[in-house]
């Protein structure tokens, strides 16, 4: 009876401990907190939400905003246009988001990447061509362009080289296979995208704060 009683104050011994330590891990939290959605990252004006930029905290009930959306709200956020700043820990709200405006060739302006701007790009660029523009190291995403004009060092536009019957240049353009473009008329010095003021100002505020270069990946068949 006494060795019984023995095994009995042990096991309760453990399986109190056991009780403690899921408290202090997790018990805590599931009872305690709730989760919301934060910004995982620096959201700027304008930028269309995508998973990758939120992220998941448990916090007081006392602290959540008013709105505060929980993880499996995340839809509401999802290809959204936030309407101002978000810090990054920001706890994310539906007031932050609207539907994202539609982009119309009016608002829509050449503007200039620079040379030194870029860390890497393909020499089958041409006008015409879609491009994907990230930080160097990737992870910084700013966004889908058209590419309007591809110049050398002289500002002399950069044409694909295929002779064909007349002997005449022909120019790339959009539809013209990236590996048949063999040679060029030049070498590529800098490039002109079509987007709006607002999309090229995070380009320079990135290149300006960060120091740092761009990735430009060519899109289309090969």
């Amino acid at each position: 009876m006494k060795k019984t009683k023995q095994v009995i104050g042990i096991l309760l011994i453990i399986v109190a401990l056991t009780a403690l330590v899921y408290w202090e891990k997790d018990g805590r939290d599931r009872i305690m907190t709730v989760k919301v959605l934060v910004a995982h990252e620096d959201i700027m004006k304008g930028d269309i939400i995508k998973k990758q930029m939120l992220g998941v905290v448990s916090t007081m009930p006392e602290t959540v905003v008013a709105g505060a959306l929980k993880p499996e709200e995340i839809s509401k956020a999802l290809g959204k246009e936030a309407v101002q700043p978000i810090a990054k820990n920001q706890q994310i709200s539906g007031t932050l988001f609207r539907e994202p405006e539609e982009k119309t060739t009016e608002r829509l302006s050449p503007y200039l990447i620079k040379s030194e701007w870029i860390d890497s790009r393909s020499s089958s660029l041409r006008r015409g061509d879609v491009i994907d523009i990230y930080s160097r190291d990737g992870d910084s995403y700013f966004g889908e362009f058209e590419i309007v004009f591809v110049k050398d060092s002289n500002d002399k536009e950069i044409l694909d080289v295929n002779i064909d019957g007349t002997g005449t240049a022909r120019q790339a353009g959009q539809g013209s296979e990236i590996r048949n473009r063999v040679s060029g008329s030049g070498v590529i010095d800098h490039i002109e995208i079509l987007t709006e003021l607002d999309e090229y100002r995070k380009i320079v505020q990135f290149i300006e704060n960060k120091e740092d270069k761009l990735l430009i990946v060519q899109k289309g068949g090969v």
